[in-house]
């Protein structure tokens, strides 16, 4: 659906659902890219398939979410790189890392995997966070609940696409060059 390419700075709901999935995407970027390095990889594995295990539940309403605002009855087709297409997302973690090396990067991943910033379960729960808050406010338009209803069939195929490699293949962090809060 053409016109919802992007993001929607006028629904708090799915605005909060992109950034999330931003969030995750960045992650299993870095991640993916930290596997290349030996001194890294282990405690990268690690501490992402500790993280994914927590976090699966919201990775899945989160692709589920999206996938069903982007592509509508076409959802159950929709993959993880089709999100993060819709989107506008980077494919790689390079570009982002800007001054800062892979290795830098990757040593204070499994640290800062494990705050509060990465806890997308919690983060969905509290939906109305500040900033979706107060995104909501300057709309100044009364809209009823987004009412996104996952895909009735298909999802099984999108988990697999999220899960497959611990979703290493898969925005990157708002700016990876400081620690995560």
């Amino acid at each position: 659906m053409p016109e919802r390419l992007g993001y929607a700075f006028g629904q708090p709901e799915i605005l909060l659902r992109q950034r999330l999935f931003g969030l995750a995407h960045g992650l299993s970027l870095l991640a993916a890219s930290c596997l290349d390095l030996p001194e890294h990889s282990a405690p990268i594995q690690d501490a992402y398939a500790v993280w994914h295990a927590r976090q699966a539940k919201a990775i899945e309403t989160l692709t589920l979410d999206l996938a069903a605002y982007y592509f509508g009855p076409r959802a159950a087709e929709a993959q993880w790189q089709d999100l993060a297409r819709a989107l506008n997302l980077k494919d790689s973690i390079q570009p982002s890392l800007e001054t800062v090396s892979l290795r830098d990067a990757c040593s204070s991943l499994p640290e800062a995997i494990t705050r509060p910033r990465y806890e997308l379960d919690r983060l969905l729960t509290e939906g109305a966070a500040p900033a979706v808050k107060a995104a909501a406010d300057a709309v100044a338009v009364a809209r009823p609940r987004s009412g996104i209803a996952p895909p009735s069939s298909g999802s099984q195929g999108m988990q697999n696409q999220v899960t497959q490699n611990e979703a290493l293949q898969s925005a990157p962090p708002p700016d990876p060059r400081r620690p995560a809060e």
